[in-house]
């Protein structure tokens, strides 16, 4: 295949224009895809992180609340400051503590220390135990500042009390303080902690991500893990720093880190310093995109192999034809004019080829007419030369053998020469292959005194020339073998008188119409009809091997040699009896 042939630059064109917007589709589609999920995803988990929040930090305001019931017992703080001897102060601050216990299925057990009597209670499923301290087991300082604080998650213990069979295993949870005082006064009268399990929270947190392909968690301001997706991860301190410097000064929003969008959200709640993360690897982030890319990129390869292939095909059609073509001039270069030409494209190339095929005949054409006109002017030569043994001398003889008949008084021998001496010169006018009518029909009339000498009163000739005809050209020496058949095949000698007679005129349409009729014998219908099919599929290029014809068809030959093919010559009978012979040519130079 040559660098600059055309199927090579169709080839590089057709997959120009279909890769290079291809490959740019693909890049747009995934860039544009890339950023339409992310912005779609990021505002979905922003939206779902948000109500992840508000659930928890209602939950959370629930147990607040819980806590907060202390106050709406009218003893209870007058129950406080009372003997812890008397049993019925004690049996209401039990009442108390179990109703908290009892408004949430996620509190594990509940325990109070009384500042003023010293005496600490732990309640687990409805068990209460009691012993008298000078310290709480815990102090609310330790976790936070203010009436409220949470101690992060840890497994949960009996609060100093000793172990018995009846206490519960050790889970983990984390431990809501409150500091009990007699509003307005800040003083705090007694301390109590209600230990919460984590199935709420985890709860929650599990519709907050798809385990497996995402990770979320649920931290302090400390960095320590109360809910992560990873059960081994819960109760240590998250050791991604650069997260933690992102979150630490911020409410809530979303950054994408080296290897995943990080979605967080702090909790509004003072005594719960919270914060949800969740991250998104890119590999999920993107993996519809991804997916949708790769489905663009098999349908682009298979389209791109399409169009290549169908390039291939469509350009080896185009090209092929011409490569032929090309081998056929080729060979139309080395001299084969008879090559066939066999090109069947239907497309324009097609067309092409059958123009060059038309062109090549008609050029084939062309050579065989000048192959012929050649030919047969040279035999024509060949004849005169053979005629012409000494055409001036015999001229010379038929001069001075008249001359002698003048002298002996016998004008009718001179004239008689004279047209003889006429007739062969014009037959030695060799170097004319055209000649006018008028020179035709006065060679004709010569032609017929001499037969008029022979055939005396018994022929008739009739001349009905139009004047305009005259000038036209006509091949050389056409009438005189029409006329010659009449006399050899048609003259009928038991008839008184046989009459001939020769018209010509001009056509509207230029044709030259010359027809010369006999009353002579007519031709046989079976001979007519074949001698007519003959020279209707002749057209000069066959000869008829039909001896009444031998002239016509020479006279044919040399008609249509001279006039492009677009001579006709018919004969046909007449009535009573007789045979009509018309030509008709183009009356070029006729004015």
């Amino acid at each position: 295949m040559k660098v600059r042939s055309i199927r090579t630059r169709l080839i590089q064109f057709m997959l120009a224009i279909t890769t290079i917007p291809l490959l740019l589709s693909l890049m747009i589609t995934w860039m544009h895809t890339r950023e339409s999920v992310k912005e779609q995803t990021v505002n979905e988990n922003v939206r779902l992180i948000y109500q992840g929040k508000t659930n928890l930090t209602n939950y959370l305001n629930n147990i607040n609340r819980a806590s907060l019931s202390i106050y709406s017992d009218n003893h209870f703080l007058l129950n406080l400051v009372l003997s812890p001897d008397n049993y019925r102060v004690v049996a209401e601050l039990y009442t108390t503590l179990q109703s908290i216990l009892n408004t949430n299925s996620d509190i594990h057990q509940i325990y109070m220390h009384n500042n003023l009597s010293g005496q600490s209670t732990q309640i687990t499923s409805g068990v209460p135990r009691r012993e008298f301290r000078t310290e709480p087991f815990r102090r609310l300082e330790q976790f936070g500042h203010g009436d409220t604080a949470i101690e992060p998650v840890h497994m949960s213990h009996s609060y100093g009390f000793s172990y018995r069979p009846a206490d519960l295993a050790s889970l983990p949870v984390f431990t809501f303080y409150r500091s009990i005082t007699n509003i307005p006064s800040s003083k705090q009268l007694a301390l109590m902690a209600i230990d919460v399990k984590l199935d709420s929270v985890t709860e929650i947190c599990e519709q907050l991500y798809a385990a497996g392909e995402e990770q979320f968690y649920l931290i302090d301001d400390t960095g320590l893990v109360i809910y992560s997706g990873n059960p081994d991860e819960i109760g240590t301190t998250l050791k991604d720093q650069a997260l933690m410097d992102e979150i630490s000064d911020k409410k809530g929003g979303y950054f994408d880190g080296s290897n995943a969008m990080n979605i967080y959200e702090k909790l509004d709640v003072t005594f719960a310093p919270w914060t949800l993360v969740k991250q998104i690897p890119h590999q999920s982030l993107y993996k519809n995109s991804t997916e949708l890319t790769s489905i663009n990129l098999i349908i682009a390869l298979l389209a791109l192999l399409t169009v290549i292939f169908g390039t291939l095909w469509i350009s080896i059609r185009i090209t092929q034809p011409i490569k032929q073509l090309a081998s056929y001039m080729n060979q139309v270069q080395t001299g084969r004019l008879d090559v066939e030409i066999d090109v069947k494209s239907p497309d324009e190339i097609g067309a092409l080829a059958r123009r060059f095929r038309q062109m090549m005949d008609t050029i084939n054409n062309l050579i065989l007419k000048e192959y012929r006109l050649e030919l047969a002017n040279k035999t024509n030569q060949l004849k005169a030369l053979q005629a012409q043994i000494d055409p001036h001398f015999l001229y010379n003889s038929l001069q001075s053998i008249g001359t002698l008949a003048l002298q002996n008084n016998v004008p009718r021998i001179y004239s008689l020469l004279s047209s003889l001496a006429n007739i062969m010169r014009y037959n030695m006018r060799n170097s004319e292959a055209m000649v006018t009518l008028r020179d035709e029909l006065n060679h004709l009339e010569l032609y017929l005194e001499l037969q008029k000498e022979r055939f005396g009163d018994q022929l008739e000739v009739v001349w009905d020339i139009e004047p305009d005809t005259l000038s036209a050209p006509v091949p050389k020496m056409i009438l005189q073998p029409i006329v010659e058949n009449y006399f050899k095949h048609g003259m009928d000698n038991r008839s008184d008188t046989g009459r001939l007679s020769v018209s010509a005129k001009v056509t509207e349409e230029h044709r030259l119409i010359i027809r010369i009729e006999n009353t002579g014998t007519s031709i046989d219908t079976d001979e007519l009809l074949k001698l007519q099919k003959l020279l209707q599929h002749a057209a000069g290029h066959e000869e008829i091997d039909n001896g009444y014809s031998i002239g016509l068809n020479n006279v044919l030959m040399r008609l249509n040699l001279y006039s492009d093919n677009s001579a006709l010559l018919s004969i046909e009978n007449v009535e009573p009896h007789g045979v009509a012979v018309t030509l008709e040519i183009n009356a070029w130079g006729v004015k």
